[in-house]
């Protein structure tokens, strides 16, 4: 069942990963949104993805894999990197840890009205993080189409 609100400090699962929304475009303006993702080994959107939104990745805990049409990135605790407007682009835990990234996005609007159909609310933030089968990653990539994104399946 979709969130259908963005709430800062709000556990939710997006796609199989830990999702907390910081700031949103309600509390910054219109400016940005900031969330903390929690990813479990092998997690990640495993489409690459674009929108008009500037996206920066950083890692706060374990280690990210970065992946867009121009390369791959590894980051590190305290490692960034920013993904320029309708740049393919996806992350990966490819590591056999947990790890935390920080994810700015700017504009916002349309990823927050994506995250809001697609996250789930999650009572227990410390409960183990689940597979996403075919079929629920499927639904949120034709949810990513509807609301402006590109989806390069494949």
């Amino acid at each position: 069942m979709p969130v259908h609100t963005l709430t800062p400090g709000r556990p939710m699962l997006f796609m199989g990963e830990g999702f907390t929304v910081h700031a949103t475009s309600q509390t910054t303006g219109g400016g940005f949104l900031i969330a903390e993702i929690a990813s479990r080994p092998g997690g990640g959107p495993v489409h690459m993805h674009a929108h008009e939104a500037a996206e920066q990745y950083m890692c706060l805990d374990g280690r990210i894999t970065v992946m867009t049409e121009e390369g791959t990135t590894e980051l590190g605790p305290l490692e960034s990197t920013t993904i320029a407007p309708w740049l393919p682009h996806t992350y990966r835990n490819l590591g056999d840890a947990p790890a935390r990234l920080l994810c700015t996005l700017s504009p916002p609007h349309e990823m927050e009205a994506f995250l809001r159909e697609v996250c789930e609310p999650r009572d227990d933030a410390s409960a183990p993080l689940p597979q996403v089968t075919r079929e629920q990653s499927d639904l949120a990539m034709e949810a990513a189409e509807r609301h402006g994104m590109k989806v390069f399946r494949g």
